[in-house]
């Protein structure tokens, strides 16, 4: 690896059956850094696919396994909340590892940010955001630069 910039891979893989999506792994030189992006089209099975997938990126990391558990909840919460309040298209998930804190990061083309809503003990719905603020160290959301939408994200630390 070059000073230049990391060094980037491209890999496909058929994950929705008729189409292929991608991923990109980055790995830099100070401090070791690990970036994985999916890209799939926001449809009711994207759920199971995005938390095997950070699941698979978190293993393969090195996380601890109960943070793996936590990680997967939280990214499936925030995919869940692109189905739910989105505008369809296409969402991206990205996975980054850095000296073992773990930020996820998922991005929508809905430019309305998140809301953490006031809700009690028997509200149905509306605790996924709560579920993130609970356990993760940080999260928060920005919006896209040059493009409609948002990306909302969480950190993990060991």
């Amino acid at each position: 690896m070059g000073t230049e910039g990391p060094d980037v891979h491209v890999l496909l893989q058929d994950l929705d059956g008729d189409r292929v999506v991608w991923w990109r792994e980055s790995f830099g030189d100070h401090p070791a850094q690990t970036e994985i992006e999916l890209r799939v089209p926001a449809h009711r099975g994207v759920v199971w696919i995005a938390r095997h997938w950070i699941t698979d990126r978190a293993r393969d990391s090195g996380v601890a396994e109960h943070l793996q558990l936590d990680i997967a909840l939280l990214t499936s919460e925030l995919v869940g909340n692109v189905l739910v309040h989105g505008c369809g298209g296409e969402l991206e998930v990205r996975y980054r590892e850095t000296s073992g804190r773990v930020t996820v990061e998922v991005s929508d083309t809905e430019p309305s940010p998140p809301v953490l809503r006031d809700t009690g003990p028997l509200t149905v719905g509306g605790q996924g955001l709560r579920l993130v603020d609970l356990l993760a160290a940080s999260w928060g959301h920005r919006e896209r630069p040059g493009t409609p939408g948002k990306t909302v994200w969480f950190a993990i630390e060991p």
